[in-house]
């Protein structure tokens, strides 16, 4: 029988384990609200908690590793105190072999949340021996365990290449792709998300994501089998799209996994995001090889990169228009196609509206550039549609900043260096346009002026002679030099009546004028003004 003394003791000792347990499972459930995270900043908790990490009660501890993963999850303070905290985070996972199922989850919880707010994972690998921790629990028999811990890997992976060859190293890679024939479909998000992690940072990792069979075992979520699972195909997407990226073998690997048509009738998908990694895909593949553009067109791909550009609400349709103009760059015939198919028109339309994404206009104005750059009659096309006016719209509404402004001013080059239809170009004379603009417009003018009467009749009856007469830029400047070349298309008695009503028959004498402008074209800073850059 004990003592009354010994049963006093054993009772203060069953208190303070019963307070504790109390405490620690109060501070889980408070870490977990939103409301409750300033407080426990204020009060340090993570100092506070610390020592029940090693507390002799599983429960305790558990409860202290899971309080510390929910609040790195709600703070960014806070998993910042954890990860600087000396051998707080290295001590967790290396007894993480000893612990049962909820502490491995709430471990890997825990590295997925720092890593949510903090680029760490060098810390976590290298310091805190995180890989080994991650492979004890992708070899639990738990699946919840091994499905929070291929989390873990693709939170820490994503941050830097060097990691994700540490990762592959370890030997996990098989085992991630085994876990795409899971029964569970959050685990097959997950093991997607993680090759799709690591496959993202470079050609040599993604080749080695290549090299464990793991294309075969994806590529199969494309099929209409699987039309309803939006989020798989989306992921698998994801993960192609950052294969094929790197390079042209890649890429061929890629499109030998019978990639193709599937991935046109994906473009179709009803959800939006599927369609949108779907032009993505296109995207990446399109700027590697010519036969793939190829296929692409014969195979109805361009009505279906329309499509997304259409149907594109939430997500943006750059992919698609970029993709088209990578399509558009091979050749003439593939441009003449993409023209065929009356897609200038919308992208017309997107450049003329109110979106604020600098990036799809930008994109546009590249594809537009790509499209017109191969003669006068794709130049033709480009201007037929109002594209060159609404680029030009988009250059003056926009500030140099912005990608768009740069490459609008680009794509007018271009297009009005290949352009013929005098008619069109000349339209584009305002006396509001910006100089900038204006120096292409006119240096194009003065090149097609002395080739033809009626279009000198033109310009004097539409009144631009007239106009550029009244321009005052600095002497010996780029837009002097060119007023002069085309002022040198016209005999000096117009160019002395041309403030006021020109006779008709004066007018007919300029089929018999012989200009002279060319001269003033070799100068060598016109010819540097008439320069056309080449697109990034």
């Amino acid at each position: 029988m004990s003592s009354p003394s010994s049963y006093y003791v054993q009772k203060i000792f069953e208190t303070y384990a019963k307070s504790q347990l109390t405490f620690v499972q109060n501070f889980a459930g408070q870490a977990a609200k939103q409301a409750y995270i300033e407080c426990l900043n204020k009060s340090n908790a993570v100092e506070i908690v610390q020592p029940l990490l090693d507390d002799i009660d599983p429960e305790v501890r558990m409860n202290a590793v899971l309080g510390l993963a929910r609040l790195a999850g709600n703070s960014k303070k806070c998993a910042k105190q954890i990860l600087c905290t000396d051998n707080l985070l290295k001590r967790l996972l290396g007894q993480i072999a000893c612990e049962n199922k909820t502490y491995k989850k709430s471990c890997m919880n825990l590295i997925r949340n720092i890593s949510k707010h903090l680029s760490c994972s060098e810390i976590i690998v290298k310091e805190c021996d995180g890989i080994h921790a991650i492979l004890t629990c992708m070899k639990d028999l738990d699946v919840m365990v091994r499905e929070v811990a291929l989390q873990a890997i693709s939170s820490i992976a994503g941050q830097d290449p060097s990691i994700s060859q540490l990762i592959i190293k370890s030997g996990i890679l098989p085992q991630i792709v085994q876990s795409l024939k899971e029964e569970r479909h959050d685990f097959k998000l997950y093991a997607l998300s993680t090759l799709s992690e690591i496959a993202k940072h470079n050609q040599k990792l993604a080749k080695q994501i290549v090299d464990v069979h793991t294309l075969p075992n994806v590529i199969i979520f494309l099929s209409t089998d699987y039309n309803t699972d939006v989020k798989l195909q989306a992921n698998t997407l994801l993960l192609i799209k950052n294969i094929a990226k790197h390079s042209l073998s890649l890429t061929e690997i890629v499109v030998e996994t019978k990639l193709f048509p599937e991935i046109l009738l994906l473009m179709a998908h009803p959800d939006e995001s599927v369609r949108y990694n779907a032009a993505e895909v296109v995207y990446e593949v399109v700027k590697y090889s010519i036969q793939i553009c190829k296929m692409i067109v014969t195979t109805g791909g361009i009505v279906s990169l329309l499509n997304v550009i259409l149907k594109s609400k939430e997500y943006p349709s750059t992919p698609a228009v970029l993709a088209l103009g990578y399509i558009s760059s091979v050749s003439p015939l593939l441009a003449t196609a993409v023209i065929n198919s009356k897609i200038l028109k919308h992208l017309t339309a997107i450049l003329k509206s109110d979106t604020d994404d600098d990036c799809l206009k930008a994109g546009i104005a590249w594809t537009l550039e790509m499209i017109g750059q191969h003669s006068s009659k794709h130049a033709k096309s480009v201007f037929t549609c109002h594209a060159v006016s609404a680029m030009i719209d988009v250059y003056i509404n926009t500030s140099p900043t912005h990608e768009a402004h740069h490459k609008c001013k680009s794509a007018i080059k271009v297009i009005l260096n290949k352009s013929e239809d005098f008619s069109a170009i000349e339209k584009l004379l305002t006396p509001s346009m910006p100089i900038q603009i204006m120096l292409h417009i006119l240096i194009k003018i003065s090149q097609m002026l002395p080739k033809s009467f009626k279009a000198r009749r033109n310009f004097i009856i539409n009144g631009h002679l007239k106009m550029i007469q009244n321009l005052k830029p600095d002497i010996n400047s780029h837009l002097d030099y060119v007023i002069k070349a085309v002022n040198c298309c016209f005999p000096d008695n117009i160019l002395q009546m041309v403030a006021g009503e020109i006779p008709e028959s004066v007018l007919r004498k300029l089929d018999k004028f012989v200009p002279k402008s060319q001269c003033l074209l070799d100068d060598h800073e016109v010819q540097m003004s008439n320069s056309f850059t080449n697109p990034v």
